[in-house]
């Protein structure tokens, strides 16, 4: 089958929601480790293009929020792909330090057990 046949579009944009808002779920570019999901608005995604470098939308600050800033655990962008609806992006990134505010590797960490969402002992 070709890409005309199961009507996929040669190109694609943002689709943003409506607050202007994309996720953007950051993944490790080496081991292929999800780290964390943020959202990003079209100056967040710019910036991040330009910069070379994770920089989110904080919805509860209300403002552009660059990785690391304020704990030096930065992402570098190494590629970044939108998916197939437009509607989330995906960053490969190289992490310095722990990509969650807990300071763990990774932002998932909580597994269903009995019945109750139990914290992993290991990071």
């Amino acid at each position: 089958m070709t890409n005309e046949t199961l009507n996929i579009p040669s190109s694609m944009t943002p689709n943003w929601n409506t607050d202007g808002l994309i996720p953007a779920i950051a993944q490790d570019a080496t081991s292929g480790e999800v780290l964390m999901l943020a959202w990003m608005n079209a100056e967040s995604l710019a910036l991040t293009l330009q910069e070379k470098r994770a920089v989110y939308w904080s919805r509860s600050r209300q403002a552009l929020w660059r990785k690391g800033d304020t704990s030096g655990h930065t992402q570098t962008l190494v590629d970044i792909r939108l998916d197939c609806d437009g509607d989330t992006l995906l960053l490969k990134v190289n992490q310095i330090g722990g990509a969650c505010h807990t300071g763990r590797a990774t932002c998932f960490f909580y597994r269903p057990t009995e019945g109750n969402w139990v914290m992993e002992t290991a990071s």
